[in-house]
């Protein structure tokens, strides 16, 4: 546990500072990568390189049912700026430093993803307040804004706060998608003019394991890897119960949202238990103050 708090604290004296907080102070956000002449969290609380891991892809029988399935968006709304999260920097550029670190960061995942070939990406982070729902959406936008396909997955289905952050409104979400057996394609909403979707979760599911584990959910999810480049997952807290455990299984890999000075050593240790090294893709060190 030292371990892991020492490098927390190596970390964010490595930093470039920048203040960022929901007390409208700037944040910046730093990728702590795998770059030899940069300190790795990763590598140094782990004690290997970051990495992906190898999951079997739909068998071809799969393949062949995704392929007769729709995913595009049937609904597309038009995102107004006055009603954007104000930490959302990619989309607005008011801070243009912090812009330019989730551009980075993007820019490290386009790379990774060409050589490790992975495509769902969990968004996890120890505990609620973290700020994992901005890095998402932000990195999201920074992605789109570099030509790729983008799909973001509203899965902290007890906090949903993708749609919400955007400003926007939601009827419908993947749990109505599934339970009613829609086109995968009715779920989805194309966010304008950032070019990137969203499958929203649009209430509170009082117990999300059992849409999580229901037979059938995972293979709908699996029809929108055909149609996008990034599938990012906002998960519920890693620490709060078992139905992380279920995205850690669908997804590639993993990028961790540590936010500085708030998550201690034993949270970190508690929230990577489940995962391999080979799972952790990188860690982004948020909300450090100047």
């Amino acid at each position: 546990m030292g371990k892991v708090y020492e490098a927390l604290s190596r970390a964010e004296a490595d930093a470039e500072i920048d203040n960022f907080d929901d007390e409208e102070e700037q944040e910046d956000t730093r990728l702590q990568g795998p770059m030899p002449e940069r300190f790795s969290f990763m590598r140094y609380s782990l004690g290997s390189s970051t990495g992906t891991k190898e999951r079997p892809r739909p068998n071809v029988v799969t393949e062949a049912l995704v392929q007769r399935q729709s995913t595009k968006p049937t609904r597309e709304v038009t995102v107004d700026p006055r009603r954007v999260d104000p930490h959302l920097t990619s989309f607005h550029h008011l801070d243009q430093r912090a812009s330019q670190e989730f551009n980075k960061l993007a820019l490290f995942l386009i790379s990774r993803a060409a050589e490790s070939g992975f495509r769902r990406v969990l968004i996890g982070s120890a505990q609620s307040g973290d700020g994992r729902t901005c890095v998402t959406l932000n990195l999201a936008c920074a992605l789109a804004r570099a030509r790729q396909r983008v799909l973001v997955v509203d899965c902290d289905l007890e906090n949903p706060s993708v749609m919400r952050m955007l400003g926007l409104g939601c009827e419908a979400g993947m749990a109505e998608a599934f339970q009613k057996g829609m086109s995968p394609g009715d779920a989805v909403v194309k966010i304008q003019p950032y070019g990137f979707n969203v499958l929203p979760t649009s209430r509170v599911l009082a117990n999300p394991t059992e849409l999580l584990a229901a037979p059938g959910f995972w293979k709908m999810l699996q029809t929108y890897d055909a149609d996008h480049d990034f599938i990012l997952f906002d998960s519920s807290p890693l620490n709060n119960g078992s139905d992380s455990s279920l995205l850690i299984r669908f997804t590639d890999t993993t990028l961790m949202v540590i936010r500085a000075g708030h998550t201690s050593s034993a949270e970190m240790a508690s929230a990577i238990a489940p995962l391999s090294q080979d799972d952790i893709l990188g860690a982004v060190i948020n909300r450090i103050d100047r």
